[in-house]
């Protein structure tokens, strides 16, 4: 809060994906013990499902990774046919994670 202005943002990308998606990170084993499936299931409700403010669908970069991965703490089928599909984009992947570990983060 500054000046009376609430900023949603990060310092580097003004997108939801960006501002919502830092704070999934590390996704890791425990996980599941930081981000709540209440929380999860909120936060794509409202940023990512369809219907939501960026919809996952839509993100063509390497955040796509990590909104799938965070999915997978509340749909675990959901986050592994996205990273088990024949038209997968390694575009879609961050660089600190491989598709082997999603799938095995998702099963």
């Amino acid at each position: 809060l500054f000046e009376n202005k609430c900023d949603h943002a990060t310092f580097f990308d003004g997108n939801f994906y960006a501002i919502q998606g830092i704070h999934m990170l590390p996704i890791i084993p425990c996980s599941p013990f930081v981000r709540t499936k209440k929380f999860v299931r909120e936060e794509w409700d409202a940023y990512f499902a369809n219907g939501g403010a960026q919809p996952a669908q839509t993100v063509d970069n390497t955040w796509k990774s990590i909104l799938y991965q965070n999915l997978a703490l509340i749909d675990a089928k959901a986050s592994w046919d996205f990273f088990a599909q024949s038209g997968f984009q390694l575009r879609w992947l961050d660089g600190g994670v491989s598709r082997t570990w999603a799938l095995v983060h998702a099963a």
